[in-house]
């Protein structure tokens, strides 16, 4: 009865280790698309990962809140270019099953359009 109870308790332990965590995520800002890049008609996500990366994006920067690609990976999301008044924000990021990461966003449109043309973007470092 022992083992039994032992066995089903290892197997909910397991089902539990294998649930999706949260990962702690710092967001930018100021950061500006340079339009260098082809995207698809809705939102586009990107994962940073070395400088070289970074430069085809935002261009050359010195901001002081640059990644460290050797220990950080930075997630962007972008829409085209556009004149509606467009929000993108991080809903959730969790990572599940070691290297899989999961990120959902939340698009939000205003009621006015822009006398400008932008790039809807957000970024966070994770």
């Amino acid at each position: 009865m022992k083992t039994l109870i032992v066995v089903i308790f290892m197997c909910f332990a397991g089902i539990v280790a294998a649930q999706p965590t949260e990962v702690r995520v710092k967001p930018l800002k100021d950061y500006y698309y340079t339009g260098s890049l082809p995207l698809k008609e809705d939102v586009n996500c990107y994962v940073l990962t070395s400088r070289k990366d970074f430069k085809k994006f935002f261009g050359e920067t010195t901001q002081p809140d640059t990644p460290d690609f050797s220990k950080e990976l930075m997630l962007v999301l972008l829409m085209p270019i556009t004149k509606r008044d467009a929000k993108l924000d991080f809903d959730r990021i969790s990572m599940k099953a070691g290297q899989f990461i999961e990120v959902y966003c939340k698009v939000r449109y205003g009621k006015h359009k822009l006398t400008y043309e932008s790039y809807p973007l957000s970024t966070c470092v994770i």
